[in-house]
């Protein structure tokens, strides 16, 4: 499956949790359909590349979301919102402890991991996201 990592990359950026479910996704046998997250943040310009269609069109077409919502970000909720509306696995983390949106908490049909450091988050999408894989196999060998 292609799975869309969505991470905050302005504000609150954490780069050992977006290294941590990136590993998860690839370990599991899915691909990263967003790894520019995972590098530099990109400057403003829209003539280069527009960001937003980019990441909208991301989000819609892989056929599920990770995100890290542990603190606040308009990008990951446009990006959580697409996947949404696109009617994709939506997988969302937050560390113990933080605050997260009630809206999203009130999200129909996602799964809502909460973990305690890096290595728990990786084990806890491990248990998410491999049965994902061998689920997209399955399927793949019926057609």
């Amino acid at each position: 499956m292609r799975v869309y990592l969505s991470v905050p990359m302005i504000a609150n950026r954490t780069p050992s949790v977006a290294l941590s479910m990136a590993r998860a996704i690839r370990d599991s046998g899915h691909e990263i359909s967003s790894p520019w997250v995972l590098g530099p943040v990109e400057g403003y310009a829209p003539d280069v590349v527009n960001i937003f269609e980019r990441d909208m069109r991301g989000a819609e077409k892989s056929d599920a979301i990770v995100a890290d919502v542990t603190s606040p970000s308009i990008g990951v909720g446009m990006e959580l919102m697409a996947a949404y509306k696109a009617g994709r696995k939506i997988i969302v983390a937050a560390k113990e402890g933080s605050t997260v949106s009630h809206m999203l908490l009130h999200m129909d049909g996602k799964e809502h991991i909460e973990f305690k450091d890096e290595q728990d988050l990786y084990e806890k999408l491990m248990g998410v996201l491999v049965p994902l894989a061998s689920s997209g196999r399955k399927a793949a060998n019926q057609k």
